[in-house]
């Protein structure tokens, strides 16, 4: 059974997992970078400081795990249609800058001082992966015929990047550091950025998104493409596509957790056990949600996030945009006469009253998420899906 066929009844072509497991990556996102008050963020919806990991660290691996699921569907999709691989390939090449051309227009907006320009951003490192990760699946594709061979060549991919990447962090002489610095000042990584993108990164000092940290994540999308691979295997077994991801998903938990001891989880660096922490989750989280949804079809528990997995992309620039002009609008308080931001306006006056102090500011993110979830809705029922 192929992707397509998997979900005939929901009239979409696509497997509802797929977008279930993207939709509550964009969710987590919505819900981390709209806090109702940004001086009392829920501890679990704030980024670990440096090493470790909150369930806000999650939601950036998941959208590029989730994207490298969906790309051999879709080059396998283009190929049997008979679109030739240079065809692909230009296409793969034009979504990819125009991704990263949204990124660069996030990042300047209102705006845009090309001089201080922040470069590197979400998009704009999904941009990055999608191009290398379509373009090794692509020639893996046309070039292996069996599906078998092409995940274990992505899985043998995957692993060497991460090992790769370790060496690299470990083993490189960073000047004025040093071998093996894995802190805030003196990684590779940051040298790189420094090197290449001083004065156009997230801090005088350091991105989170910047140039080397982006190889790991192709490792991240090449785990998703081998899940990809198993979900459009023809096969009427489907439970023991179920039972295959998830054993490999728990697997790759403890691997990861075995790694943690000699690198730590770290999503700044992107470090190689993050990868396979984020990676066995998502394969933990995608068996269960395919044998709910596409097996079981048991789908109004998750079709909220799968409404807002279907248009991804559009929901995180729109909101994007929305956090840096509608939240930071100035409204004065009526009462206490201080200046306060409209979402902190709106979670002060509207929910801080029935909710306390303490978790209004993510109800604020849970009743905004909610709101993008019925908007989207409404292009869900009529089965159109904006794509970018």
């Amino acid at each position: 059974m192929d992707l397509k066929n998997s979900s005939e009844d929901t009239g979409t072509g696509r497997l509802m997992c797929i977008d279930a497991f993207r939709g509550i990556a964009i969710a987590l996102m919505l819900l981390c970078d709209n806090p109702g008050n940004p001086a009392r963020i829920y501890p679990q919806l704030r980024h670990a400081l440096w090493n470790g990991y909150t369930v806000a660290d999650l939601a950036f691996p998941f959208f590029i795990i989730i994207m490298g699921m969906v790309v051999p569907y879709t080059i396998n999709q283009r190929l049997a249609k008979g679109v030739s691989p240079l065809n692909i390939f230009a296409h793969i090449i034009v979504r990819s800058v125009g991704i990263f051309c949204l990124g660069l227009l996030i990042n300047g907006f209102p705006v845009y001082d090309f001089s201080s320009i922040r470069i590197p951003g979400v998009l704009q490192r999904i941009a990055v992966t999608y191009l290398i990760i379509s373009t090794l699946i692509l020639v893996i594709t046309y070039a292996v015929k069996n599906k078998l061979i092409q995940a274990s060549v992505q899985l043998g991919m995957a692993f060497a990047i991460i090992i790769g990447y370790y060496l690299l962090m470990n083993y490189t002489n960073v000047p004025g550091f040093g071998k093996g610095i894995l802190e805030p000042d003196g990684n590779l990584v940051q040298y790189i950025d420094l090197q290449w993108l001083k004065g156009h990164m997230y801090t005088p000092s350091w991105d989170p998104e910047g140039i080397l940290g982006t190889l790991p994540a192709v490792a991240s999308a090449l785990f998703g493409a081998v899940a990809g691979q198993v979900l459009i295997y023809p096969s009427d077994k489907r439970i023991y596509k179920v039972l295959g991801i998830a054993i490999f998903g728990i697997l790759t938990v403890a691997l990861a957790y075995r790694a943690n001891m000699w690198v730590p989880f770290n999503k700044n660096l992107w470090s190689s056990s993050f990868v396979l922490l984020t990676a066995g989750i998502s394969y933990l989280m995608v068996a269960i949600l395919y044998l709910i949804m596409d097996i079981i079809k048991y789908d109004s528990l998750f079709k909220p996030f799968a409404v807002l997995g279907s248009s991804s992309i559009v929901v995180y620039f729109v909101s994007e945009i929305v956090r840096k002009t509608l939240w930071v609008i100035p409204v004065v308080d009526t009462i206490t006469k201080e200046q306060l931001t409209l979402d902190v306006w709106l979670t002060t006056h509207y929910i801080m009253p029935w909710s306390g102090n303490i978790l209004d500011s993510v109800y604020f993110s849970i009743i905004y998420t909610i709101l993008w979830s019925g908007i989207m809705s409404y292009f869900y029922n009529k089965k159109s899906f904006m794509k970018l």
